[in-house]
């Protein structure tokens, strides 16, 4: 019969749904995929600014406050040129990095506030930088004249001693011109002397103050100190003019240069108008530093402001992200439940009508293997494919029924044609052990065929006529194909009118007797050897050719009696008796006896 694809179809239908339905949401959501993707790097490559850029601004602002306070407590060269190179690397950064953001990635607004606020830090740090080397100059100069008085506060005491004992001191030419002066030998009186030391007195006070002075830490100190030093120096001009006429010279010199320090005679390194411009710059420095904070600050407000609107933007496409998130395992749970469903479905379909079926047919095969008859379902004969192997099995049982019937029919033939031989048949094993004899032989030997079941070839002739016998086997062996002809061969075989002994000898007497019998019945008989194998292969083929479970060859060898040739027609009489003689060897035989026979048909 034509078997209906109902399994194939139903399995291409189920699984092909599986397949296009997988692959239909797979490319819906790998597109919808990369279309949410190329519009998130839109949006962060052409729309929004990078938080690295937004960050690095906002460290670069608070790099410049913090430089700017470096710089403006620098107070040597070195440690101005160090803060300047680091201001104008972060400047520099800075105005890059601004650069770099463009007119598309910022609001106008935003921009411009960017903008003014690096202008104010820009601005702020120059008039630091100016103020600072102001301050710087400042110091040198009020170096200058600390040093400066420190000799005339070293020298006064000094040079009032010379004036009083009219030897000048070694300093002197440090503060004077020596060269165009005449040290006074002395004074002339009392009022002299005292005029000399009023005025080392008030010179000292005068140095005193202006050391003061140029330490002062607030302006109204600086002013007391101020007219406290002019009170000292018009005291000292006026014990000068009290003084010798030969000592004026000199103490005017020395008055001279404390007038010039203090700022008397309009000079504009006077050390209390160094001090006033420090004093000054010191309360201009915070607001500076204020300034650069404030510059610093806004510009920390105009990246704060970025980074809301980039937080914006950022939270606007989360959200869209969020949607896709969404869409994505939505579909990606319906191709899974799709798919569980579908093959829940095809896993039930084929363990009905593929898996259970063949285990039936399997249990089904099994049981005829132990000889039971075929038995199947309706439902296992349906018109598919495992409805025609079923089919195919029931023809192929009804088959080995009818083979089994008819091969035990014709083993009852064989075992008939078996027995009623008149030539003497053995079936040897491969060890060359009787596996089969018919009561032809029995007689021949004159044994029962049990004494010749299992018995060796060996066992039954001489060693010479086995010997002949084993070349004939094998050269049957070797080749099975070529038949070879009878040869004669004359062996100790029983008389041909004693052939009945062999089949009563264990009934007639004792076991002594019956083998004096036997031994005395023997006489050398003509037989004519042939073998026959069945079932062998040619020396040709190789010894692992056949399976390894193969049954061996099967040996027959035939004794055919000359003299029993000859005397046949004198036996013809004797032919009744000679058959129930066979019956009664037949009936009394094991059941097994004949059974090598019927194996090897």
């Amino acid at each position: 019969m034509t078997p209906h694809p109902r399994i194939a179809v139903r399995l291409a239908l189920f699984h092909g749904t599986i397949a296009l339905v997988c692959l239909a949401l797979a490319a819906a959501l790998v597109i919808h995929q990369d279309w949410a993707e190329r519009n998130r790097r839109a949006l962060l490559d052409d729309a929004l600014p990078r938080f690295s850029d937004m960050l690095a601004i906002s460290r670069l602002g608070d790099s410049l406050a913090e430089t700017a306070g470096v710089l403006a407590t620098a107070m040597d060269p070195a440690d101005r040129a160090a803060a300047l190179d680091a201001i104008d690397e972060a400047r520099l950064d800075l105005a890059r990095r601004v650069s770099v953001l463009g007119r598309n990635r910022l609001e106008n607004a935003t921009r411009e506030r960017l903008t003014a606020a690096a202008d104010a830090m820009a601005e702020a740090l120059d008039s630091l930088d100016a103020l600072v080397q102001r301050r710087m100059g400042l110091a040198d100069v009020s170096s200058r004249l600390r040093t400066r008085l420190a000799l005339l506060g070293d020298l006064v005491p000094e040079l009032e001693r010379g004036l009083l004992t009219g030897e000048a001191p070694d300093g002197l030419g440090t503060v004077v011109d020596v060269e165009s002066l005449d040290f006074p030998p002395g004074p002339s009186g009392t009022a002299a002397a005292n005029a000399v030391r009023a005025w080392a007195r008030n010179a000292q006070v005068a140095v005193g103050m202006m050391l003061a002075a140029a330490g002062a830490a607030d302006p109204n100190g600086l002013e007391y100190l101020e007219v406290r030093t002019e009170e000292a120096l018009r005291r000292a001009a006026g014990s000068i003019r009290e003084a010798d006429r030969a000592a004026r010279p000199t103490m005017e010199a020395v008055q001279a240069v404390l007038a010039t320090i203090s700022g008397r005679r309009g000079t504009t390194d006077s050390v209390f108008r160094i001090r006033r411009q420090h004093l000054t710059l010191a309360e201009t420095m915070p607001t500076l530093l204020a300034r650069g904070r404030a510059a610093s600050d806004q510009l920390t407000g105009a990246i704060a402001q970025i980074i809301a609107d980039l937080e914006q933007a950022r939270a606007v496409h989360a959200a869209e992200q969020a949607h896709a998130r969404l869409l994505w395992r939505g579909g990606a749970g319906l191709l899974g439940g799709l798919g569980v469903v579908l093959s829940l479905l095809s896993a039930m379909f084929l363990w009905r009508e593929v898996v259970a079926r063949a285990r039936r047919l399997g249990r089904a095969t099994e049981a005829a293997r132990e000889g039971a008859p075929l038995h199947l379902r309706e439902r296992d004969l349906w018109p598919d494919e495992i409805g025609w192997v079923a089919h195919g099995l029931e023809s192929l049982d009804a088959e080995r029924r009818r083979l089994a019937r008819a091969r035990r029919e014709q083993g009852t033939r064989l075992a008939a044609v078996f027995a009623g031989v008149r030539d003497a048949v053995l079936v040897l094993t491969a060890d060359r052990l009787v596996e089969d004899a018919n009561p032809a032989a029995a007689r021949l030997f004159g044994r029962p065929e049990t004494h010749l079941l299992g018995r060796a070839l060996s066992a039954l002739m001489p060693e010479p006529k086995a010997e002949r016998i084993e070349s004939l086997i094998a050269r049957a062996l070797t080749a099975p194909e070529t038949p070879a002809d009878p040869e004669p061969m004359t062996l100790p075989l029983a008389r041909p009118d004693d052939a009945g002994v062999g089949k009563a000898g264990g009934k007639a007497g004792g076991k002594a007797g019956g083998k004096a019998e036997a031994k005395a019945a023997t006489v050398d008989r003509t037989v004519l050897c042939s073998v026959v194998v069945v079932g062998a292969t040619t020396g040709t083929l190789p010894a692992d050719s056949a399976a390894e479970d193969a049954p061996g060859p099967l040996i027959v060898l035939v004794l055919a009696p000359r003299d029993d040739r000859n005397a046949e027609p004198e036996a013809e009489p004797d032919a009744a008796p000679e058959t129930e003689t066979k019956t009664e060897t037949e009936d009394s035989a094991p059941p097994g006896a004949s059974g090598g026979l019927s194996h090897a048909s």
